[in-house]
């Protein structure tokens, strides 16, 4: 099913959920550098963040099988998902106590291998009939996003967009859920107008506007900065160390290692590469919790150095980390692994080499930009910190996505031998 999607390209180019390729971040990282780009350019952007209401279970089986047929299923093919989807029951079990069975008459499995991939095909090409505004789909997350030179004009035109789009959510029989269904707006406060609309549901309810939203689990704050997240980030963490440290008799080296490489680096891992770029205050923050779970690993004392935190475990600091995945983010994109949408803004020199010590090295064309936000953006970061990259590397080949990986482990390595005395 899959496979067909994929050869007849029938769902949206940015639709990110269930895909291959895709993933949270790169959808984070594609609206980020939007919005990144167009502020960069001195524009207002207005995003519109849709919630909607029990968005799996509220698909109608009729409709279903009609975007199926449209989308060049067979009859019989529509028939084998509708005898998949009928006759199906629920019920609720509860110490000991079980409800009474009740048919299900709408909705898709959730937990099933088919059911996020049907809700893909029913909400895709939401977007129709919309000309005027920017969309990205993670499954049932919407965001609507508008830049234009004025702030008025950004917000009718996500105005006429959300209109469109609710309509196609009636027809749909999907519901949306107005108080989750936020509003930001990203432009220099300082010129912000006092009397800003906002945007209207059908109904005649306005959408709150709000200065932080978290998308695919990540914080997003009106200025990008992202500290909201590293807040949100070491808060978590901190709860982590308090039962770590509750419990650090329990365990032994090994097992504490474990427990913090799954339980600790995975929450740090997520979305390392967007909030990279957040201040120096921010990822101290980070670190200092990171260091903690270092000492806990290793029953150091607190005065302990850093270094010999990394030395003894045998990890690497955070922002050699967090380069690493940085790097291999960018060379997926150069093999062209990651979703058009973000390959297309990497573009090859127009000379095609660039000749450096008699060796042929691929570099990337680096975009103008006129703001720090704008060299954070990933068209400018991305080609830029590749060809600094490649000062080292001098790579005239593009070479497996293993071996680079096997290099960038062996750059983590390298960084563990203390440089700080």
């Amino acid at each position: 099913m899959k496979d067909f999607l994929y050869v007849q390209d029938i769902l949206s180019p940015v639709q990110s959920g269930f895909r291959k390729k895709h993933s949270t971040i790169t959808a984070a990282m594609k609206v980020i550098n939007d919005i990144s780009v167009a502020r960069d350019k001195k524009q207002h952007c207005a995003a519109l963040f849709i919630d909607l209401s029990k968005a799996f279970d509220m698909v109608d089986h009729d409709v279903l099988k009609i975007r199926l047929l449209n989308s060049g299923f067979s009859e019989n093919t529509v028939s084998w998902f509708s005898n998949y989807l009928s006759d199906r029951t629920q019920s609720i079990k509860h110490d000991g106590v079980q409800s009474g069975i009740l048919p299900i008459l709408k909705g898709v499995p959730q937990g099933s291998v088919l059911g996020p991939l049907l809700f893909t095909i029913y909400i895709n090409n939401l977007d129709w009939h919309v000309f005027d505004a920017n969309f990205h789909f993670y499954a049932d997350d919407t965001v609507i996003y508008c830049c234009t030179p004025s702030l008025k004009q950004a917000i009718e035109h996500l105005q006429n967009a959300f209109t469109v789009v609710q309509n196609t959510l009636l027809q749909l029989k999907l519901v949306l859920n107005a108080d989750k269904t936020k509003l930001m707006l990203f432009t220099d406060p300082r010129n912000r107008p006092l009397n800003v609309s906002s945007v209207i549901t059908l109904d005649g309810r306005e959408i709150q506007t709000v200065t932080t939203y978290k998308y695919l689990g990540i914080v997003i704050d009106d200025c990008l900065s992202f500290k909201p997240h590293v807040y949100c980030l070491v808060r978590k963490l901190r709860l982590k160390l308090s039962f770590y440290f509750r419990n650090k008799l329990c365990f032994s080296f090994n097992v504490k290692k474990r427990l913090v490489a799954s339980t600790f680096l995975s929450v740090l891992d997520y979305g390392d590469i967007l909030y990279m770029h957040s201040s120096a205050q921010c990822l101290h923050m980070i670190d200092a919790a990171y260091h903690a779970s270092l000492r806990f690993i290793t029953n150091c004392k607190a005065r302990s150095h850093h270094c010999e935190l990394y030395s003894r475990v045998g990890w690497s600091a955070l922002a050699t980390r967090r380069l690493c995945h940085w790097y291999t983010f960018i060379y997926k994109a150069i093999l062209g692994v990651l979703p058009s949408y973000l390959c297309s803004l990497l573009i090859k020199k127009s000379t095609g080499h660039y000749s450096l010590h008699s060796q042929a090295v691929v570099l990337l064309s680096v975009p103008r930009v006129s703001t720090e936000l704008g060299k954070r953006a990933f068209v400018y970061s991305a080609p830029f910190t590749w060809n600094l990259l490649q000062n080292t590397l001098k790579l005239s080949r593009l070479i497996p996505l293993s071996v680079f990986k096997l290099k960038m482990r062996c750059f983590e390595l390298e960084s563990l031998t203390c440089q700080c005395f």
